[in-house]
């Protein structure tokens, strides 16, 4: 740890800010307990820091299926305690899943940091290091990111296959001894209780659907197209601005569920807190499906892979997909 705060304070005295320092290591090595220390660490001493939760598997910053940026305003004991600034959708917890998503959505939040006037910015990548694929989106989205500092954190050499690619400085690191390793069961079980938390204001919210031209989000005011018709359960990205002035027409609003889709009407009911997290200003635009389902049992929420189908291929429609507009909010019901 010590190799890290020279390096940063060494950065500093060259007036070279904002720092960004990107953790990478597997799982279950101790990146998120690293940064949780430097972020202290370095509030303590009175800089800005800005956390990028990259994890989107566990994730502490934000909802499981999202990468999360916050700014410390205190000392903290856990990642989980940062203030959400911003979100960014992926859609899935397996980063091999959505690795355009991940690193698009990375590089977006430590930019978006950046305007923030962070001094310090520490990125909490994900664990998945093994293979060909995994050491191609690590480079892809170290590249994108563009770090100050890599911070790699080894039980053995299992990086041995990424560093040499990295034209970067490097500080290397040892697993701690006292680091626990979580079971999938564990983690699985943890975010569902994430979901839980995040749901919890949630309200049932009806849209209308219609045929138009999906033409990405800028410009369709009033408008939220949906990319294809998912299941019911399908966990939802929804885009839009937080003012009406705003057409900032790809930021994350927050999530939501798809309950039921009523097609003889052309209504579809999406259970989400968006509404009343952001009030009457929430104009969403545009609605992402995820991989993952939520199904609620006895008042939990059960996490399964979503088996969506592309409109354009269920009915051979180019250039056209059913949309989701003007949200009505409904009674709160889960049935």
């Amino acid at each position: 740890m010590r190799a890290i705060e020279e390096a940063v304070q060494d950065e500093l005295r060259q007036e070279k800010k904002p720092l960004t320092l990107f953790m990478l290591g597997g799982v279950d090595v101790g990146k998120t307990y690293t940064v949780t220390s430097l972020a202290n660490r370095f509030y303590e001493h009175g800089l800005t820091v800005a956390v990028v939760d990259a994890d989107v598997g566990q994730s502490d910053i934000g909802p499981p299926c999202c990468i999360g940026m916050g700014i410390l305003d205190r000392k903290i004991q856990k990642l989980s305690e940062v203030p959400l600034h911003s979100l960014y959708f992926v859609g899935n917890t397996s980063p091999e899943r959505c690795m355009h998503e991940c690193i698009t959505g990375a590089a977006t939040a430590v930019q978006e940091a950046k305007k923030c006037d962070a001094d310090l910015i520490l990125v909490d990548s994900t664990g998945w290091i093994e293979g060909e694929d995994a050491k191609m989106f690590k480079l892809l989205e170290i590249k994108g990111i563009d770090p100050s500092l890599v911070v790699a954190i080894e039980k053995e050499d299992e990086l041995k296959h990424i560093l040499p690619h990295l034209h970067k400085k490097v500080i290397r690191l040892r697993i701690s001894p006292e680091t626990r390793s979580r079971t999938r069961e564990e983690r699985r079980a943890l975010r569902e209780e994430a979901y839980k938390s995040y749901f919890r204001a949630a309200q049932n919210s009806v849209f209308e659907l219609s045929l138009k031209p999906l033409q990405g989000l800028r410009g369709q005011r009033g408008r939220a197209p949906l990319a294809w018709l998912p299941e019911r359960g399908t966990l939802l990205g929804l885009f839009g601005s937080i003012c009406e002035d705003n057409d900032e027409g790809e930021r994350t609003l927050g999530l939501g569920i798809l309950r039921k889709v009523d097609y003889e009407r052309g209504k579809a009911v999406v259970f989400t807190p968006v509404n009343a997290d952001t009030g009457d200003k929430a104009g969403i635009k545009g609605i992402k499906p995820g991989g993952v389902k939520l199904i609620k049992v006895n008042d939990e929420f059960k996490e399964f892979k979503s088996f969506h189908l592309s409109p354009y291929r269920a009915c051979g429609v180019v250039g056209q997909s059913p949309t989701l507009s003007n949200p009505q909010t409904t009674e709160n019901s889960d049935k």
